[in-house]
């Protein structure tokens, strides 16, 4: 918790001048969330390989889209953290709705998939 003094309650022109206590920890707890999203999504798509014996290697195209876009955003996602992280502290960020977007898509080509074999 964080305390506030007097002094630093009200500067001269009468704003706050109390600076935030975030000195971009939002931007690394989005980024371990992006990663253990990518991680769940990555595993649910190891676990489709119990499809592979009864439906053979057409069932697994679903989970291999899937995965190589999970580790796209992966990828991604570690190469760019330093520059998130500059742009944060510059209150200049933007969200990631790109690698958000890849995400769903991948859940959504492994809903495809599984609907897919249940219904053959």
């Amino acid at each position: 918790m964080t305390t506030v003094e007097p002094s630093d309650a009200i500067s001269p022109s009468g704003r706050s001048a109390i600076s935030p206590p975030d000195k971009g920890l939002q931007s690394e707890r989005t980024s371990l969330s992006f990663v253990r999203t990518s991680l769940s999504i990555l595993g649910l798509a190891v676990a489709c390989l119990r499809w592979l014996p009864p439906f053979g290697s057409v069932a697994m195209i679903g989970p291999a889209i899937a995965a190589v876009l999970i580790v796209a955003v992966t990828i991604y996602e570690r190469r760019s953290r330093s520059a998130r992280l500059e742009l944060f502290a510059r209150e200049k960020a933007t969200p990631a709705l790109g690698m958000g977007a890849a995400l769903a898509v991948s859940l959504l080509v492994l809903a495809a998939s599984g609907l897919w074999i249940l219904v053959t």
